[in-house]
């Protein structure tokens, strides 16, 4: 089973079109918004790719997704296992 992780993101200032444009680039490497909760996402990764590898992942996605949006702060919180997250809505 490979790594799953639960992502929440924050950032301050962001503009709606920057905001926008941060998750345009999320979705295009493969991150899912999770429904009814603002700024929680969820990432699978595929098995055999290591804990840090994934985390790498993650970092480097959000970095680029920072360049490409103009998003000038970004905090965020991740949370990896290999059992799915939980979700209720």
């Amino acid at each position: 089973m490979g790594y799953k992780a639960l992502v929440t993101l924050d950032l301050p200032k962001a503009t709606s079109q920057e905001r926008d444009d941060f998750y345009k680039v999320l979705k295009e490497e493969d991150w899912s918004k999770i429904p009814n909760l603002n700024t929680s996402w969820k990432v699978s990764f595929k098995d055999g790719v290591s804990r840090n590898n994934a985390i790498s992942t993650m970092k480097n996605d959000i970095a680029k997704a920072k360049r490409d949006s103009g998003v000038k702060t970004v905090y965020y919180a991740l949370q990896l296992d290999t059992y799915d997250v939980v979700i209720e809505n």
